[in-house]
């Protein structure tokens, strides 16, 4: 897991996804419990397939959070990248920003 999608997450999917890999897909044994920091150290297959494995023992709006999850870890460096470059971009581009040519 990147630290982007990391900080990408919201409350509700950053619990559900250490509930997830705490309590229904623990990594090791002794159970070894995994804060968000520690989530960096996943790799990126193993937390898609946990997700995968894990989600129909959740509920319906777990099992919407788990979609959002799976949405944001699939992501590329290269998408967060471009997003960002297009949140700049409209940023600079802003009428106060323009200049006027007579």
């Amino acid at each position: 897991m990147r630290i982007g999608q990391l900080q990408s997450l919201t409350e509700d999917e950053l619990s559900l996804l250490l509930y997830m890999v705490n309590v229904i897909n623990p990594l090791s044994i002794p159970k070894l419990e995994i804060t968000p920091e520690r989530l960096l150290w996943y790799k990126h297959d193993w937390l898609i397939d946990s997700l995968i494995k894990c989600e129909p023992n959740l509920t319906a709006t777990g099992k919407t959070i788990c979609k959002d999850i799976l949405y944001k870890l699939n992501r590329t460096a290269h998408q967060e990248r471009k997003d960002y470059e297009n949140t700049l971009h409209g940023e600079l581009t802003q009428s106060e920003f323009q200049f006027d040519v007579h």
